[in-house]
Formats: C-alpha cells, structure tokens, sequence
C-alpha cells in the first residue's frame, strides 16, 4: 500500500511541476480568465484542481506561425495583391461564373 501511495504523490507532484512550468512559460497572450501570478498560486495551493484547471481553461489555443511564403502575415493580414484561395480571387469567380453561364 505504501507502493501506490508514493506512486500517487509522484504523479500528483510531477503533473502539477508540468503544470505550473507550463504556466510560467505560456506567452502572455495566450492567458486566460486570471494573470500568471493568480495561476500559478491556485497550482501551487491545490495541485490537482489547480494544475487539472490551468490545463482546461488557464491557456488559449496554440497559434501556429505563419510560412514565410504564406500569403497570410503571422498578424493575420493579407499581403497586397495576393490571394489566399480562388474564392477570393476576382477573376477566378468570373471565369467560373461564366464556365457556369456557358454550360
């Protein structure tokens, strides 16, 4: 019983050190719902919950950088005179309208 009983402090000491890291290491724009101090004092005073609530709410979704030769810029704005798909180029609508239009 002893076994299981330190197998289980383990577990809870090591998930709530990944946790509290992850805080810690989480940018600032990804935070959520409370500041990193607040974060990181609810881990460290409650272990489970703390560390099981910082993974299910304390962080946004990862955002993936943009390609360098992706149209798209990593703030989300659209190069000038570049299309992101050919719904959104003018003359492929046209082309497309009138292949319809000729049927």
């Amino acid at each position: 019983m002893a076994r299981v009983n330190t197998l289980i402090f383990l577990a809870v000491i090591a998930f709530s050190v990944v946790a509290l890291l992850d805080c810690l290491r989480t940018e600032q724009s990804r935070l959520q719902s409370f500041p990193r101090r607040a974060w990181a004092v609810l881990i460290l005073l409650c272990p489970v919950f703390g560390a099981i609530a910082w993974f299910r709410a304390g962080r946004g979704p990862a955002r993936r950088p943009a390609p360098a030769d992706h149209p798209v810029a990593a703030g989300g704005a659209v190069a000038a005179g570049v299309f992101v798909g050919p719904e959104d180029d003018p003359d492929f609508v046209r082309q497309m309208a009138a292949a319809l239009r000729d049927r």
